[in-house]
């Protein structure tokens, strides 16, 4: 990696990194400077040896009103905020976050430049504009990136808010593909929710009845999840993914479209191996902290997104700056408090985003 890039990264992502050296590397290392012979006295970089397999992981936080040149980041391992400064590119005025995935940011950039997307590799300080496959206004897009420990592409998913068509860019062949859209889904009216990759295709939620829906990046097919069928009484409803072979869902529970508790289940069994699919419930948030949750999304679940943040299932409302999450493991609930970079008048246009960094991700 260039020597520039290493000088520009945070104290405690090199310590991540040196931590994945050798142990025996690490003492001969020490003689050659200071920096490397403090590190075996840090307690953090000894707790960082004791689990080498923990990669760095991050919540960025977007708004309107943020400055292009810099994105605040939560590091949830050291419970602590910094400013993480962006490329030129990225900090064209204005920029807009759209989509996050294995160490990549996909970035809309109108109406500087309304053709294209920018994808930008945090940690390597790479990025790529992609050509954008039609002229219709859209407002997501879906970036689907696979950690692997080799170099590894992406896809990115766009549906047009003028047709009943979407896209899928493959970087792998530097083209889009136009698929049948799906009408359920391209009409549900909510923008903040993507989809959500599980078993090789995206997998949405569409408005009542409720149900799930899966796209087949491959093949551009459109699926229903005929089973199982759904909790009942759902006020509403999204869906939550570790990227790889988890799905969860969350969900309001009530009646009249009023929530009255928040759950929180997951999809096991599996097609194939004789175990019947079903939603199993995993996790119920108190009362109390259910109360919180109501007042904050005034029972307007359109406001109301979720995502996967390594073994955490969070709750987020664009017009509330806290984070209400589930920890999976120990199966509790909790609230990330406000940001603290965030001034007080600012009361919506919150999205949250998670962020692994990955060397090998190519833009």
């Amino acid at each position: 990696m260039d020597p520039a890039i290493w000088g520009q990264l945070p104290d405690e992502l090199l310590d991540r990194i040196l931590a994945l050296l050798p142990l025996r590397t690490l003492l001969a290392l020490r003689p050659t400077c200071k920096r490397f012979h403090s590190l075996l006295l840090s307690p953090f970089f000894l707790s960082l040896l004791h689990c080498p397999s923990s990669s760095p992981a991050f919540l960025l936080l977007s708004h309107p009103h943020f400055s292009h040149r810099f994105l605040p980041l939560y590091d949830s391992f050291a419970d602590g905020w910094r400013n993480l400064r962006l490329l030129p590119s990225a900090a064209a005025s204005p920029s807009q976050l759209l989509s996050s995935s294995s160490g990549l940011l996909c970035f809309s950039l109108l109406p500087s430049r309304p053709s294209s997307l920018l994808i930008f590799n945090l940690l390597t300080k790479t990025s790529n504009f992609v050509s954008l496959p039609t002229r219709d206004p859209f407002s997501s897009a879906t970036l689907v990136s696979l950690p692997s420990s080799t170099p590894h592409g992406y896809k990115i998913f766009l549906p047009s808010s003028s047709s009943t068509s979407v896209f899928v860019y493959d970087s792998a062949s530097f083209a889009w593909t136009r698929f049948p859209g799906f009408d359920l889904i391209l009409d549900r009216g909510n923008s903040h929710q993507e989809g959500v990759f599980f078993d090789g295709a995206l997998y949405f939620t569409t408005n009542e009845p409720f149900s799930v829906v899966g796209f087949d990046l491959q093949s551009g097919k459109w699926e229903p999840m005929s089973s199982p069928s759904l909790p009942p009484e759902l006020a509403f409803v999204r869906l939550v993914g570790d990227g790889r072979n988890r799905l969860y869902l969350v969900g309001g529970v009530g009646r009249d479209g009023i929530s009255r508790s928040l759950r929180v289940w997951e999809l096991v069994g599996k097609d194939g191996e004789g175990k019947v699919r079903a939603w199993e419930e995993v996790g119920r948030l108190p009362e109390m902290m259910c109360r919180k949750f109501v007042s904050v999304c005034y029972h307007n679940y359109s406001h109301v997104y979720c995502l996967w943040h390594e073994g955490l299932v969070c709750v987020c409302c664009t017009t509330w700056p806290e984070v209400l999450f589930y920890r999976v493991a120990r199966g509790t609930w909790h609230w990330l408090p406000r940001c603290p970079m965030l001034p007080e008048k600012w009361s919506c246009g919150f999205r949250w985003f998670s962020f692994v960094p990955d060397l090998y991700a190519l833009v």
